[in-house]
């Protein structure tokens, strides 16, 4: 298999494992809104995200790791007595920390949430507390998530996230229908961690050195310390940016408000997880790349990469703004107020912006510069908060929407200023390719006001949409602007086609 094909099936089955769980919470965070209510609903979202905080919060080990684990492989196994003993311990304090201060703020925290408001004085403190053990399980069970992550065992890692999903959101269904308090979908996602960590491990067993002694080595966690300590830096703004704008919004607004700030920032971020997810290979990519002393290599790949998001998304841009409003009715029904939808298309537009730094951000830190990255976050969060906690009071979910956008336009001047660090040239063609977009796009906006009328159920807004982001990629190619890696796609697909004829 060529270079470009493995990139190019690594891609596909990161993009899997993006849109398979999504499907499934797109299904089902509706009816759960439904169940529970907007103050309920809002709670439940905020508990959901524990995990992602907790990883967010590992004090730069799992990107050290990652490193270390990407270069190891290409020679040989990682041994399991020192390096992922270390690692492991290392994340395990790092989670009990964090839990056991959760756990002794519990009451607080629920009150300033607005947990205490909703659930009551009992149940509200107790979800904290579950979030808390949530917290601890998360990282003492990261490790072999990470190893996979390095082996770059993205089937294996698509199909565990996404049975793990599946597991998760349908649970929450059946329980919350049954009755159940919101701590119990918080204890079957900490069983869900425990046993996707177990069956990763299983599957990556053959990757690992399993002789040799049990050692706790502190130079494996200096020797990354600087590198370590960016990264920190970098992951603590993300989870504040990313997961704390809810938790900020319910405490300004209300746990109502932050229900449906986080459907609709849960929905419009997709194109960043969606980017994420296709470049979930990047790093440990690039990772080798930088060892090997590749650096032409390199500058191909952040060029391939930097077409390829363009491509994806901008087609996408217009249909998501366009339909905001249809799309957020026959989902959510009652709840797509006006508001709503104009702070959907808004977070639309902040996410959008933010995708385009998002690879060259793997690749320098993949290089080990985590200090520039971690600047820029917290620049991102210093913007972003300050900004809502000036709008939220006065102007609601307008005010969250707006906050985002103006933090996360930042991301452009960092795109920038990573290229110039990394040395990467502009790209030949790149006018031609922004030229077919920006065509594309008008003939979007023409073809989706003509179809407009004819929305009236998921079907028909479907077929609107498709047709839209086709016309997009038609429209380049009948000006010779399409990508080359694009080109090279349609080139594979027709040969099977000109060999039948």
């Amino acid at each position: 298999m060529r270079p470009s094909s493995r990139l190019s099936a690594r891609a596909f089955w990161g993009l899997a494992n993006w849109a398979l769980p999504l499907a499934v919470v797109f299904l089902v965070s509706p009816r759960l809104l439904h169940l529970l209510g907007a103050e309920r609903f809002g709670a439940l979202m905020i508990a959901l995200v524990t995990p992602i905080i907790a990883c967010q919060l590992d004090f730069g080990v799992t990107s050290a790791a990652l490193r270390r684990f990407s270069a190891r492989l290409t020679s040989g196994r990682v041994d399991a007595g020192t390096t992922l003993f270390t690692l492991s311990a290392a994340l395990l304090i790092i989670g009990i920390i964090l839990g056991v201060t959760l756990w002794i703020t519990a009451a607080p925290v629920s009150s300033v949430l607005g947990f205490t408001d909703t659930l009551g004085v009992a149940q509200g403190p107790a979800l904290v507390k579950a979030c808390a053990i949530w917290t601890v399980v998360s990282l003492g069970t990261l490790m072999p998530g990470v190893l996979a992550r390095a082996a770059q065992a993205l089937i294996l890692t698509s199909i565990l996230q996404t049975v793990a999903t599946v597991v998760l959101w349908a649970g929450a269904w059946i329980l919350l229908r049954g009755d159940y308090s919101l701590v119990s979908v918080v204890g079957l996602g900490i069983g869900l961690s425990i046993v996707t960590a177990g069956a990763t491990l299983v599957a990556m067993r053959r990757l690992v050195e399993w002789r040799g002694p049990v050692e706790f080595s502190s130079r494996l966690l200096s020797e990354e310390a600087r590198f370590s300590g960016g990264i920190f830096a970098a992951q603590a703004a993300g989870a504040l940016v990313n997961q704390g704008d809810r938790m900020l919004v319910s405490a300004l607004g209300s746990p109502a408000m932050a229900g449906l700030y986080a459907l609709s920032a849960n929905v419009a971020n997709k194109s960043v997880a969606a980017v994420v997810a296709i470049t979930s290979f990047v790093f440990p990519h690039a990772a080798a790349l930088k060892s090997a002393g590749h650096h032409d290599r390199t500058i191909g790949l952040v060029h391939a990469l930097d077409r390829s998001i363009a491509a994806l998304m901008m087609p996408m841009l217009v249909p998501g703004l366009l339909l905001a409003g249809e799309f957020l009715r026959l989902w959510l029904g009652h709840f797509a107020t006006p508001e709503l939808v104009v702070a959907f298309r808004i977070l639309v537009v902040a996410f959008g912006v933010l995708c385009f730094a998002v690879p060259v951000s793997n690749v320098l830190v993949a290089g080990g510069e985590s200090v520039m990255p971690a600047l820029f976050s917290w620049l991102t969060v210093v913007i972003a908060f300050g900004t809502m906690v000036i709008a939220v009071p006065r102007f609601g979910l307008l005010g969250a929407a707006w906050a985002m956008l103006l933090g996360y336009s930042t991301s452009l001047i960092f795109a920038a200023v990573a290229r110039r660090r990394l040395g990467i040239p502009r790209a030949e063609g790149r006018w031609r390719l922004w030229s077919g977009l920006i065509i594309g796009a008008a003939i979007q906006v023409g073809l989706i006001e003509a179809l407009r009328p004819m929305v009236t159920g998921w079907l028909s807004l479907l077929a609107v949409g498709a047709t839209a982001w086709a016309s997009s990629y038609l429209a380049r190619a009948l000006v010779l602007a399409l990508t080359p890696e694009e080109a090279a796609l349609l080139g594979r697909l027709s040969r099977p086609v000109s060999r039948k004829l």
